[in-house]
């Protein structure tokens, strides 16, 4: 039992490690030039479509999605993306359909969090200002009043605003933030459609 605990903390320590995850996204995605490979083996073509879309309506299906997002999460945001699809002979326009849907997906969560990031920052702006404000007439009715109920009601929003506002700060818009990165970086991977057996890593 000793013995089984021992190597349980060292898979801990060895896998918990930068510098293993680094390793494994060095052999696995980067390529010479900084960027990073990522694949999808596709047996029949209707495996990467939504066959509940049709039209202008068509999308990828939502493990398609899932997929690159579960790839790239491990990649730095400023890593540049090539989406590699192997295993079928798409089209010059089924190829154009793929890559327009694509950057159509990511280009509509880019705005709604973009919305997200904006709605934020307006409120952070407007909780700033209302504890400037509390702090201010709090200071004024201490100085003319000493101490009164208006002054306790104003030094407790000066209190409440400004921490809501530096925990929006450092939680909610610094997650905001990193959620918009990730999805540009998405918005621009460069799709390249090959043949399975040109496209092969090395194991």
């Amino acid at each position: 039992m000793d013995a089984f605990k021992s190597k349980m903390k060292e898979k801990i320590k060895k896998y918990s490690d930068r510098q293993y995850l680094e390793g494994y996204i060095k052999h696995e995605f980067l390529t010479k030039d900084g960027s990073a490979d990522i694949f999808i083996n596709i047996e029949e073509k209707f495996d990467l479509f939504d066959s509940w879309t049709i039209g202008a309506q068509t999308d990828l299906e939502k493990d398609v999605y899932d997929y690159i997002e579960e790839k790239t999460a491990m990649l730095g945001n400023e890593v540049p993306i090539n989406l590699h699809i192997i295993g079928c002979d798409f089209t010059p326009h089924e190829q154009e359909i793929i890559r327009h849907t694509l950057r159509e997906h990511y280009a509509i969560e880019l705005y709604k969090v973009q919305q997200e990031y904006n709605q934020l920052k307006q409120k952070i702006i407007s909780l700033v200002c209302v504890g400037i404000g509390s702090f201010a007439l709090y200071t004024f009715l201490y100085l003319v009043s000493n101490f009164n109920y208006l002054t306790e009601v104003f030094g407790f929003l000066f209190s409440f605003a400004l921490w809501e506002a530096m925990d929006c700060v450092i939680y909610a818009f610094s997650d905001v933030k990193e959620q918009r990165e990730a999805i540009t970086q998405n918005l621009l991977i460069d799709v390249d459609f090959s043949d399975a057996s040109l496209k092969e890593k090395d194991i």
